[in-house]
């Protein structure tokens, strides 16, 4: 290394080639030395690493391997260069397709090609396609390998190595243990030089890209990844159905993606309990590109069910195979595409909740959350409020008026015109204002002074303790009688951005806390406001809604229902 330091110029690079080799050489022989002493060689097969990448870089190869379609023909005439390059969607079992391999030497110093290869897992049929590249490479010379790609029908598709099947999971599976401690999964497939330089053998390994068209910015280069045909998406993943509904139906949409590079058609159906049915049975479905989506509605009518979880399973039946998996693509500018696979299932629960008919909530969404779907589950008439509706809409329509997770944060309107909402409540309103960041200041934007601070406290542990603080207050009794064992089979959190101070016209309803913090009794305020009501709820009502927690849901329809009578009439306390 010291010689290669003092060979090293930034004009001239590769002078530090034949030191760096030299190093390398050495390094294997004291492996081969040091067989029998395991810390010893677990460090020099990182420095085997370390050299070869030096080596690479001194040298400044340039090494890619791109996959394009199977049907691609290089552009020829003068006007070639100016031919867009090939793009390709992510792959399919099933699937052909070709992939160039182009190692570049631009450097003086000749290496020896041995090979250009590709490695890639279980039911990849790679073959060379072409002439053999040059043995000898210097001077900007190129060296070029066509490959002609088939994936065996079964081919495993590209996922991470740990997963699990719900936040409600505490802990990922290993799918592949010996992949543990990477930061992602094993490329789908791997391109391979080894070629010689100053006698010494040397490995370089490049993943198999595609391009990805991202116009009018130009092409991203992606690593390649094998996805299903078809792709199969549930929403809700989770519904509730109240056990004393007198029309026991969810509303199901299917949403399915095309992998497949070229036609292809089938079938979607749900798999339902026994006795249930869907309306309609069955949806056909045809696709001519890859990429392309469609979504299907169902209706599920429930004659009967109990408080417990039924699955609704989606399958699209297509090529001969049944697909029952679907994916959410992650992409980030600069990070590389992930694909996070779910089954095709959506829960059904039974939940003893008590509902007051006939309810119409307006919803006023932040950030964005699945509360007014989990709202409408519950058999309200669900309505999201935009700025006119805000501005100068008849708000005394609604039962109810519920601002969304963040809403202070993210919508000007909300906090242009929160004067209306409070006349609402004022006038005989229901006004409940979801978990909210600092941006919703309590002395400027609720009926009567508080505290909100940036620090504000959360409660983090789903399963922390909990004391209800007013068991007599009507928001704990009606229409359903609220018990600790409403919360019990929560995820993920309690709440977030509790009050640390509030007038004493707030009632704080329960107490919770983390191990080791103080008690928190911020989280649930309520205060009568004129002839109407007004409600901080931070308790994480956008975790536990779409998980179909059964206490949360009836805990929600006691706060929507606050501005109603048992004997159908509205009133206060």
């Amino acid at each position: 290394m010291d010689a290669a330091l003092e060979a090293h110029r930034l004009a001239s690079p590769e002078a530090a080639v034949p030191a760096l080799a030299r190093g390398l050489a050495a390094t294997r022989a004291a492996v081969r030395l040091l067989a029998n002493e395991p810390e010893a060689v677990f460090i020099l097969a990182r420095k085997k690493v370390q050299f070869q990448e030096a080596i690479h870089s001194a040298l400044g190869l340039k090494f890619t391997a791109r996959a394009r379609p199977g049907d691609y023909e290089d552009p020829t005439g003068p006007y070639a260069s100016y031919m867009p390059p090939p793009t390709l969607e992510a792959v399919t079992p099933g699937q052909s397709f070709g992939i160039r391999a182009e190692l570049v030497n631009p450097s003086g110093v000749e290496i020896a090609l041995d090979e250009i290869a590709i490695e890639a897992g279980e039911g990849w049929a790679v073959s060379s396609s072409g002439q053999r590249p040059p043995s000898e490479l210097d001077g900007n010379a190129v060296a070029r390998q066509d490959f002609a790609v088939t994936l065996a029908e079964d081919a495993p598709v590209s996922r991470p190595y740990f997963a699990r099947d719900s936040i409600q999971q505490p802990a990922y599976e290993l799918l592949d243990p010996g992949q543990f401690g990477r930061a992602a999964q094993v490329p789908a497939a791997v391109a391979v030089a080894r070629y010689r330089v100053e006698g010494v053998p040397v490995t370089l390994r490049q993943a198999v890209t595609r391009r990805e068209a991202r116009l009018p910015y130009g092409y991203e280069s992606r690593e390649l990844m094998v996805v299903p045909e078809i792709g199969v998406r549930v929403e809700p993943s989770s519904a509730i159905v109240p056990l004393g509904a007198a029309k026991k139906t969810v509303d199901v949409e299917v949403g399915l993606v095309n992998g497949w590079h070229g036609e292809i058609d089938g079938e979607l159906t749900l798999r339902l309990p026994e006795s249930w049915t869907s309306e309609p049975a069955s949806h056909t479905f045809r696709f001519t590109s890859a990429g392309e989506r469609a979504q299907f509605a169902f209706t599920v009518a429930i004659p009967s069910l109990e408080d417990r979880d039924y699955e609704v399973r989606a399958v699209a039946t297509a090529r001969g195979k049944e697909f029952t998996v679907g994916y959410d693509v992650i992409e980030h500018r600069d990070y590389e595409t992930r694909y996070l696979y779910h089954p095709s299932v959506a829960t059904v629960r039974g939940i003893d909740v008590a509902v007051v008919p006939g309810l119409r909530v307006g919803y006023v969404m932040g950030v964005g959350d699945q509360v007014p779907a989990g709202i409408a589950q519950l058999g309200a008439e669900v309505e999201l409020l935009d700025t006119s509706a805000l501005a100068t809409g008849d708000l005394s329509r609604f039962d109810a008026i519920v601002t969304g997770t963040r809403a202070y944060a993210v919508r000007e309107d909300l906090r242009t015109y929160n004067r209306r909402l409070l006349d609402y409540a004022r006038e005989g309103g229901n006004l409940v204002v979801l978990y909210n960041t600092q941006e919703m200041v309590p002395d400027q934007y609720a009926p009567f002074p508080g505290q909100l601070t940036r620090s504000a406290e959360e409660v983090s542990e789903e399963d922390s303790p909990v004391t209800i603080l007013a068991p007599d207050h009507r928001v704990l009794s009606w229409p359903n009688r609220i018990t600790l064992a409403d919360f019990d089979g929560w995820v993920e959190q309690r709440g977030s951005k509790w009050w640390s101070e509030w007038d004493p016209a707030y009632t704080a309803l329960l107490e919770t806390h983390d191990t080791g913090q103080e008690p928190q009794k911020g989280g649930w305020l309520h205060a009568p406001y004129g002839q109407g009501h007004y409600t901080y709820f931070a308790y994480a009502m956008h975790r536990q809604l779409p998980f179909g927690v059964p206490g949360a849901y009836r805990l929600f329809a006691n706060v929507l229902a606050l501005g109603k009578e048992p004997d159908g009439g509205a009133g206060g306390l």
